[in-house]
């Protein structure tokens, strides 16, 4: 599994591509070393993918992929945590609670 930081801004077309940090994660889903910071995220996400087909772990299908659409690059299989954590509320019965950051405690 691979982890995959976008950084905001980039990823336009015809502009610069976005940049991010990639960090491969281990069996336990811990950082399997340094998260290595790329300047061009689509073309290091294609270049894992042709290579060991990970599972990607990001946030936010909605915030990551379209920047990887954009460059034709496609992943086969990925964790999106903000979906998963939406599915385990609504089978808890708290569908439309906040979730991530706004949920945390005070």
């Amino acid at each position: 599994m691979v982890a995959v930081v976008p950084e905001p801004g980039g990823g336009e077309r015809g502009g610069p591509p976005v940049a991010g940090r990639l960090c491969p994660l281990d069996a336990s889903g811990a950082a399997a070393g340094p998260p290595e910071r790329v300047p061009d995220l689509p073309a290091a996400v294609a270049g894992w993918e042709a290579r060991a087909a990970p599972r990607w772990l990001w946030a936010s299908t909605a915030e990551s992929y379209p920047a990887l659409l954009r460059a034709g690059v496609r992943v086969a299989r990925c964790h999106d945590t903000e979906l998963t954590e939406a599915l385990l509320l609504a089978y808890s019965g708290r569908w439309g609670e906040p979730r991530a950051l706004p949920a945390r405690p005070r």
